[in-house]
């Protein structure tokens, strides 16, 4: 097996860079999660309180149906309190996901000046103020929007129905099924809890995006940097591991998917192609039952057998609305 090539000064950095957003978003989520349970403490009575109402017409041999729901006062009293909480929540995790957008533009252009800088000096040249770095004020269009151009309150209000719908659904499987109330409303904090998942999703997916815009728009102001590098995070996905090393004209938007936390490394005209062991090499390396996780086994036998190769997992689309975009390929679409 070939040997590696040493890993760039430039590639390090991006990595370091990467390690210091992911430890903040961790934070930030773990924050963004605690207060969330305060929308399940202001529930909890009502939601308990409709589970066992739920569980006396089952045994009153009741016919337990969606429609049916919307006929209960408790019901349609706890889904007018629900849209209240996650109203409130929606406008904490607003202010909050705009707040730190506003950050990380900022990290943003000091990373993508920092990789600039980096790779002038990894070649053995030198550079300082020779090109124009922006201030943050040049990108808050970025700021408490999401990828479509809608304020961040509208997309993060759709988190309400999937709140109410796992709610509902979990309330009423429980009860089908004959279940402790009391474990059935355990059931339905839990469904609730999807509306935090997405919110979550959008926070991360939205506030990355506003990072790499500003990188990027930092890459375009140097005037030096013509095209960048995407690079994928250790634990990708499959579709991000086959693209990485690809590269983009500086103009391109990277084409990501939510939560993507592909990073992007400047391609510098003058200097040097930069090379290093790509996370394709590295999932090449991995033993075979990690690759099968990662994979699935109906499409690691495909991978293995030569029927596929790894560019395969990325399928790519475009919106009218929110621009390139990546997801993983199924096995259906890789014929399996």
């Amino acid at each position: 097996m070939a040997e590696a090539p040493p890993t760039p000064p430039v590639v390090r950095l991006a990595l370091e860079q990467k390690i210091e957003l992911l430890l903040q978003e961790q934070g930030q989520m773990d924050d963004m999660a605690r207060r969330w349970l305060g929308v399940e403490s202001a529930l909890e009575a009502q939601i308990t309180a409709l589970a066992d109402e739920l569980a006396r017409m089952r045994d009153a041999g009741k016919s337990i149906e969606a429609w049916r729901l919307f006929e209960l006062e408790r019901y349609r009293s706890l889904l007018g309190q629900a849209e209240q909480q996650i109203g409130r929540y929606s406008s904490y995790a607003g202010k909050l996901i705009s707040a730190r957008q506003e950050e990380l533009a900022g990290l943003g252009i000091q990373h993508a000046t920092e990789a600039i800088r980096q790779s002038f000096l990894s070649a053995g040249g030198r550079v300082g103020g020779f090109f124009d770095i922006l201030p943050v004020e040049a990108i808050e269009n970025l700021i408490g929007f999401a990828g479509d151009g809608r304020p961040l309150g509208t997309l993060l209000r759709m988190g309400w129905p999937d709140a109410v719908d796992g709610l509902t659904q979990a309330l009423i499987n429980g009860t089908a099924l004959g279940r402790n109330p009391r474990d059935v409303a355990s059931d339905m904090r839990d469904g609730l809890s999807q509306g935090l998942d997405r919110m979550l999703t959008i926070a991360r997916t939205e506030q990355l995006r506003a990072y790499r815009e500003a990188a990027r728009s930092q890459y375009q102001a140097s005037g030096l940097v013509n095209s960048y590098k995407r690079i994928a995070a250790l634990d990708a996905c499959m579709a991000c591991i086959a693209l990485d090393g690809e590269t983009y004209d500086v103009e391109e938007l990277l084409e990501v998917h939510p939560n993507d936390r592909c990073g992007m490394i400047p391609v510098v005209e003058g200097l040097p192609e930069i090379e290093y062991e790509s996370a394709a090499d590295r999932f090449a390396e991995l033993p075979e039952d990690e690759q099968r996780e990662r994979m699935g086994d109906g499409a690691y036998d495909l991978w293995n057998s030569g029927q596929i190769s790894l560019s395969d997992f990325a399928v790519h689309s475009e919106s009218a609305d929110w621009g390139p975009s990546i997801q993983t390929a199924t096995l259906a679409d890789l014929g399996g």
